[in-house]
């Protein structure tokens, strides 16, 4: 990991161990992806906030911080072609998006 990486992850484990979820409880890398997040935030404008669940707690992330937000999570989308659960869409060129875990091909914003 990278030195901002590090440093992101380890205030997020603080921010989590203060709401009281012991470390090893959860695993950062399944729950979200530590370095795509920094990267997310290092390339933005100050202005982009992310928003993360960990263990039932609810994360504000920006490159000024984490915090405990109050909002509850709001429910995954669904898939606009199978129904299922989306957790992520996947993009590796500018004209093909794929929802994840079901692999059907995405259009436009179709997924918000």
């Amino acid at each position: 990991m990278t030195p901002p990486t590090n440093s992101l992850v380890l205030e997020i484990v603080r921010t989590l161990e203060k709401e009281g979820v012991p470390r090893d409880s959860y695993q950062l890398g399944t729950e979200f992806d530590p370095e795509a997040l920094a990267r997310l935030l290092d390339s933005a404008d100050s202005a982009i906030e992310v928003r993360l669940e960990v263990r039932g707690v609810s994360l504000a992330v920006t490159s000024h911080g984490v915090w405990v937000t109050d909002d509850p999570p709001s429910p995954p989308p669904e898939c606009p072609r199978c129904g299922r659960e989306v957790t992520a869409v996947i993009q590796l060129v500018p004209t093909h998006r794929t929802a994840y875990p079901c692999g059907c091909p995405v259009e436009g914003e179709s997924i918000e």
